[in-house]
């Protein structure tokens, strides 16, 4: 008896221990997660993120002259080359003084053409309200579309006042070429899943689908009937 149950404690140890080199090694990465920056880092593997189901976000652009200002997901981009994130929506942009301004949903944001952020105005900093469209007016100012009101800058664009002149022509979005397209998705799908998330799941068993975490718990299972044969022969030499 004692000869039989040695037999199946070794291969499930076997069996086992493929398993259990997995679950170590993946949870000591996973330990240090924060130390080695994982959540800052990002797949970028195709066949992985097709597996997971990751599609690109939708992307609005605005063209100005040669370059262009989009936005996807939660980034801004400036002729396809990522500006900032943190962005829930774009609703324009013009060149003025030889600089970009960008209305997003909570503010403007100012930047040289090739992309470096000058300054962000918000409502603290003196704007009326959050923008829902830019335009430049006739006489050359910048004017923004509030939720009631048109506000046009002043000398600067910390000072607002109410607009009174013709109608604005509020820029509208435009065409993403699909190079530009191409690009900009391939930068997307690359920021939606963390190489921190990615391991915790293979951890759990879920990167292998909905049958995977059951392969983790036979997993688990198998150690405990390999403890509980390693209890049992040890009893029995004793």
């Amino acid at each position: 008896m004692a000869a039989k149950l040695h037999k199946w404690h070794r291969r499930i140890g076997l069996l086992a221990s493929t398993f259990i080199v997995f679950l170590v090694v993946t949870g000591i990465v996973i330990q240090h997660s924060d130390e080695l920056g994982l959540p800052t880092k990002f797949l970028t593997n195709t066949w992985l993120l097709n597996y997971y189901g990751i599609q690109p976000n939708p992307i609005v652009t605005y063209q100005l002259n040669n370059q262009t200002v989009s936005h996807a997901g939660e980034h801004l981009y400036l002729s396809g080359k990522p500006i900032t994130d943190d962005v829930e929506k774009l609703f324009g942009a013009v060149i003025q003084n030889d600089q970009i301004i960008i209305a997003i949903s909570d503010s403007l944001i100012i930047t040289d053409f090739q992309g470096n952020l000058i300054d962000q105005i918000t409502k603290l900093d003196g704007l009326s309200e959050s923008p829902l469209g830019i335009a430049i007016s006739a006489k050359g100012t910048t004017v923004v579309r509030g939720g009631t009101k048109y506000w046009e800058s002043t000398n600067d664009l910390f000072n607002w006042q109410e607009y009174s002149g013709p109608h604005p022509q509020w820029v509208a979005p435009s065409i993403t070429l699909p190079a530009l397209r191409q690009v900009i998705e391939t930068y997307d799908m690359g920021q939606q899943i963390s190489l921190e998330r990615f391991l915790l799941d293979a951890h759990s068993g879920r990167v292998f689908g909905k049958y995977g975490i059951y392969v983790i718990d036979a997993a688990a299972i198998l150690l405990l009937i390999l403890a509980l044969t390693g209890i049992r022969l040890w009893s029995v030499r004793k």
